[in-house]
């Protein structure tokens, strides 16, 4: 595998428009975000800025006398009273639908830093496949193994296959089309009804991704995942590197960048290689915490900023 070149990161100026006498609540997996977390890393930053900071688990959402609820360490919120609302975890999956819904119903005047609608249509991989806008690769879905078996024989070569809500490289596969492992991914990720998707193996993931976190329609940062793993995914074994994005790699970071926040997503990570975008990671994207852990620098003020600054623009 071909070693990762260091050089300078890409990013962009933290400075931005304010938003004081505001409040905001990042609704999280668990009570108690991890301190490595997007909502441990981005709540001092947001106070900084003058906002009222909550959190609070998405699983305590809850409707009461018409108005949506979240229970914080400090008590019951009422979210209708919030400027913000910042969907950092979904909690338990199947209430995912119930929780989507409860965040539709807040009013226009609370602004979501990515709306439930896109949430839901969004987080799985379907989205980025079904678009025609942004390169990536060739993408197939079924709950039927012997379809997508039938498919892989069909087109020939190799490919990923992988849950369409999976996160941290859970249940990835990497397997040639006439292998038994590939058939045996397929059966094993349709369990019980399940969708799995078949993706067109890229060569250029065996040299390294980029990670590359957007917000506001901006990039932000980015770096390079090598090492272990299809996907050097870093909860499988991948390693970061800081490392200057390429400029077709940036160009492509660019433009998901904005075409995200047409869709209502306002931070984002995307994984990039060979051209072409892998994955959009849109609910809590690793990257804060990496790009600090290797030295590459403290971003979430500049998340923070590209949000904000982003509001401020549609006014």
């Amino acid at each position: 595998m071909a070693e990762c070149n260091t050089a300078v990161m890409t990013r962009i100026d933290a400075s931005g428009a304010g938003s004081r006498n505001a409040s905001v609540c990042l609704l999280t997996a668990f009570d108690a975000p991890e301190p490595s977390e997007n909502a441990a890393l981005v709540a001092p930053a947001l106070a900084e800025r003058g906002m009222q900071v909550h959190s609070a688990a998405i699983d305590s959402l809850s409707l009461r006398n018409g108005g949506i609820e979240a229970r914080s360490r400090e008590g019951t919120i009422d979210l209708a009273t919030c400027s913000w609302i910042w969907t950092l975890g979904f909690g338990r999956r199947k209430s995912f639908l119930d929780k989507m819904q409860l965040l539709a119903l807040l009013p226009a005047a609370v602004r979501q830093v990515t709306r439930p609608e896109a949430l839901l249509l969004w987080h799985g991989k379907y989205g980025l496949a079904a678009q025609a806008e942004l390169p990536h690769p060739m993408t197939w879905a079924s709950s039927k193994a012997d379809e997508l078996i039938a498919i892989a024989t069909r087109e020939g070569g190799r490919f990923v296959l992988k849950p369409p809500g999976g996160s941290f490289g859970q249940g990835l596969v990497v397997a040639d089309a006439a292998s038994p492992r590939l058939a045996w991914a397929a059966r094993a990720l349709t369990r019980q009804g399940a969708y799995c998707l078949l993706q067109r193996y890229l060569p250029d993931v065996a040299d390294g991704e980029y990670r590359v976190l957007v917000a506001g329609g901006r990039v932000i940062a980015g770096y390079r995942r090598c090492g272990s793993g299809p996907a050097g995914n870093l909860a499988r074994g991948g390693r970061a590197e800081v490392a200057a994005l390429e400029p077709h790699t940036l160009a492509l970071a660019e433009r998901a960048a904005r075409w995200l926040q047409e869709k209502q997503i306002g931070y984002a990570g995307l994984d990039i290689a060979g051209g072409s975008l892998l994955e959009v990671n849109i609910v809590n994207p690793g990257g804060l915490s990496t790009l600090r852990d290797i030295g590459a620098g403290d971003f979430a003020a500049a998340v923070v900023s590209a949000i904000l600054d982003a509001a401020v623009s549609r006014l």
